[in-house]
């Protein structure tokens, strides 16, 4: 059969965005269980997510070392044993931290979790963090970051982070060389015992849930989990923002780091919606306004995207791209061009439709089984929210108008308010 490719093919019928909120369990010591029972499958996803990101921490690296090293060793597991027990049931484990949370996440077989959980439990009050693991792992690090600091692109993603909140700010504090040689394991033992305790944290578990998972949970998690009543968590604050352009030549540079941003309010903003949608007109998916213009019509570029980043206490809006050294100067013209071009001109309907069409199907995927709905579900815990969120934030996404696109970006995106960075080369010469 031979397709007409001419025609766009007719929209599905609406799917209605709508889920049941997880069920609610409180184990013996205060912890907050939620429960996602979905899919077919004989397998599990343990979230545990904890208050323990890089915002809390006194001394850079402290966060991240802590998590690395809570599957490094604990009471009675060293970390062959540790690595030999999870891949003997077939499980994965990983431990990721980020500016505000640390999540321990357990992929495993339902009927083994029975077999793992003990050890989770070790790790969330009996970690060791032994001191040889630590030196391997600052050193790897070390390594990482000499490699990563002459790239471009790493570098302009941390200078960016200092530019939007402020170096003296929680949230933007970057690293330098002499930071791997200042931390030590009492570091580590500090922030864990200040922070690893359940009045801090949340379990989400997704997948096929049987009736034997919250007393399991709470044989070797709520039990043995001791509060931590002395501990007041601190919210980071804002950080003086000081110089809103920045250039750091490379002369050897191949290619420029370009950044252009700005901060950004919450999820909860009431503009934050049509500011959503705003961003994807711009740089947000693959047929977007600065791909069409940086990457079809320069061909300066393989990639240009802008986005919006949500911290919980934080967030901010970026323009990012690498392009050719000599294509900084009508790269920056191009992106200052989009974003006035969003102020001066309305969004046409076929446009604004076909992009609230693409959010529609992100969102539709972005729930697409348990482990899936486990991720959009801590999303909107971190916030105070449930899946009620999301079926609001579609619904008003949906009924968003060309003319308040406009507004919003007379409000937001004037090119004279953003923070400007380049890394790289920075004229043609």
């Amino acid at each position: 059969m031979q397709l007409d490719r001419s025609n766009i093919p007719p929209h599905g019928t609406p799917v209605h965005l709508a889920f049941e909120e997880p069920q609610r369990e409180v184990l013996d010591n205060g912890l907050e269980v939620f429960l996602i029972d979905a899919g077919i499958e004989n397998a599990l996803r343990l979230d545990i997510v904890i208050n323990a990101g890089s915002v809390f921490q006194d001394k850079k690296l402290t966060a991240t070392s802590v998590g690395k090293l809570l599957k490094e060793g604990t009471n009675g597991y060293d970390s062959s044993k540790i690595a030999e027990l999870i891949d003997n049931y077939g499980s994965y484990l990983d431990i990721s931290v980020t500016k505000d949370t640390a999540t321990i996440t357990l992929y495993v077989l339902s009927k083994h979790l029975k077999k793992l959980i003990p050890l989770i439990g070790k790790m969330l009050h009996e970690a060791t963090f032994p001191e040889e693991e630590l030196k391997i792992h600052i050193d790897r690090k070390r390594q990482e970051f000499l490699v990563n600091s002459e790239k471009v692109r790493y570098k302009a993603m941390l200078e960016f982070n200092k530019l939007v909140f402020g170096e003296s700010s929680a949230y933007g504090q970057i690293l330098d060389y002499k930071d791997f040689d200042l931390i030590d394991r009492n570091d580590l033992l500090r922030f864990y015992k200040d922070n690893y305790h359940p009045e801090n944290a949340y379990v989400v578990v997704s997948g096929k849930i049987s009736d034997e998972i919250v007393p399991m949970l709470n044989t070797y998690i709520g039990a043995t989990w001791q509060p931590n009543r002395n501990v007041i968590l601190q919210v980071p604050g804002p950080g003086n923002i000081g110089i809103k352009e920045k250039y750091i030549e490379k002369p050897d540079a191949m290619q420029s780091a370009i950044r252009i941003g700005r901060p950004i309010f919450s999820k909860q903003h009431p503009d934050y919606n049509k500011f959503l949608l705003l961003n994807t007109v711009l740089g947000g998916y693959f047929g977007s306004r600065l791909m069409s213009n940086l990457r079809e019509d320069k061909g300066c570029t393989y990639g240009v995207h802008s986005f919006v980043t949500n911290y919980k206490h934080a967030g901010f809006f970026s323009v990012s791209t690498e392009v050719k050294a000599d294509a900084t100067e009508i790269a920056m013209r191009e992106i200052m061009f989009e974003l006035s071009r969003l102020q001066t001109e309305k969004i046409d309907d076929d446009e604004l439709n076909r992009v609230k069409s693409y959010i529609y199907g992100t969102f539709l995927r972005t729930f697409d089984g348990p482990f899936a709905l486990a991720e959009r579900f801590k999303s909107a815990k971190d916030i105070g929210e449930g899946f009620a969120f999301y079926k609001k934030s579609l619904d008003e996404i949906l009924q968003v108008t060309a003319a308040e696109l406009f507004e919003t970006a007379n409000k937001y995106l004037n090119p004279e308010e953003m923070i400007t960075l380049v890394v790289g080369k920075v004229n043609n010469s």
